[in-house]
């Protein structure tokens, strides 16, 4: 998988756990502050991360994760993915 393939599933992944259009999501905007992401969807959307691409998203990391490019950039991390 290449990086922009991982930010284009991770930003569709996000999308869909939200409801958002994929074009008015912005790898910037702030979870909880700008998408309104309560402890659920959080969650959602952490499960989905995992399943999608069968990896264990370490419990600390989820709490430092505020926007989509983190949760991407986390990703990649754990999938080394350059």
């Amino acid at each position: 998988m290449t990086p922009q393939e991982l930010e284009n599933k991770m930003k569709e992944l996000v999308a869909g756990v939200i409801g958002m259009p994929l074009d008015k999501l912005s790898g910037d905007a702030d979870f909880a502050r700008d998408l309104d992401v309560d402890s659920m969807k959080a969650i959602e959307i952490t499960g989905a991360i995992e399943k999608t691409f069968k990896i264990i998203v370490p419990e600390e990391e989820i709490r430092k994760i505020r926007t989509l490019n983190q949760a991407t950039a986390l990703a990649k991390q754990l999938l080394d993915i350059k």
